[in-house]
């Protein structure tokens, strides 16, 4: 989320795509100057959240292959630890611990910890995986909820099934909103090799983002996004809002290049946001 958005701001934006949008007068008897930056809010968290809790999947997949579900270890800068330690007893827990905070070697700067229980093998169907965090954060947002990994492939290709129930972001400001979605992540490419790093997903599904306050918005993915597991962001797809049953707009990831930079369309009105890794 891009900090220097603050509340008047947001408020002028989605005016201004409103009054393309709709008859001015008739936006402004609908819509209070709190209600217009909340959407700007909301819809940016929900980029904000996809990412975040993307990464716990990219973390929880890419140290469970790398340890191949077994021992403890150094990763980069965070201590891993999973027990039982050899490669075929299940379930396993394994704690993937930040410390203080490190440094990734793709810039991803976490602290704190969380523990994944892990059914099986990562690519065998039928899988679960929960994750409970302790005092987790990714790039200064605090992460928090149930977030839970299941594989449910089948002979036509790998799949996993994401959900996240009681989600709570907080920025590095302090500010916070609760989050709740289920995505199907599909693999499209890379399943021929057994690095995880030339993995390609296609990500369907929905989710939901509010405030502390308990105004909503409802998001749905429209046009796959597409998730390369050798970059830190979506670097393509769409996602669809709605808020109060009557403001409408999108989340646009690009063109498939890999940043950090994603498009928030309301109405003909237009800005860029900048995601959280």
């Amino acid at each position: 989320m891009k900090q220097t958005i603050n509340a008047m701001k947001a408020a002028g934006i989605v005016s201004l795509s409103l009054c393309s949008f709709f008859a001015c007068k008739k936006a402004a008897d609908k819509l209070s100057t709190e209600d217009q930056a909340t959407t700007l809010e909301l819809a940016t968290s929900a980029g904000t959240s996809d990412a975040l809790y993307g990464d716990v999947f990219d973390v929880v997949m890419q140290e469970g292959e790398n340890g191949n579900i077994a021992g403890a270890r150094e990763a980069a800068c965070a201590s891993v630890t999973i027990t039982p330690a050899d490669t075929e007893t299940f379930p396993k827990t394994m704690v993937v611990d930040f410390g203080a905070g490190c440094v990734s070697s793709n810039g991803i700067t976490r602290k704190g910890k969380f523990t994944a229980t892990i059914s099986g093998k990562l690519r065998k169907n039928g899988t679960t995986v929960t994750v409970v965090f302790g005092d987790y954060y990714v790039n200064g947002y605090k992460v928090e909820g149930n977030f839970s990994i299941a594989n449910n492939s089948t002979a036509n290709g790998i799949s996993y099934t994401t959900t996240t129930q009681g989600g709570k972001i907080t920025s590095p400001l302090g500010s916070y909103y609760n989050y709740s979605g289920t995505h199907t992540l599909t693999q499209t490419a890379g399943a021929g090799t057994i690095t995880f790093d030339d993995d390609v997903f296609s990500l369907t599904g929905n989710s939901q983002s509010s405030t502390s306050a308990g105004k909503s918005l409802t998001v749905t993915i429209t046009s796959p996004l597409i998730k390369k597991m050798n970059c830190k962001n979506i670097v393509s797809g769409v996602q669809s809002f709605t808020y109060l049953g009557f403001i409408s707009g999108t989340l646009d990831y690009g063109d498939g290049t890999c940043d950090n930079k994603a498009v928030l369309k309301i109405g003909n009105s237009s800005t860029e946001i900048t995601l959280p890794r």
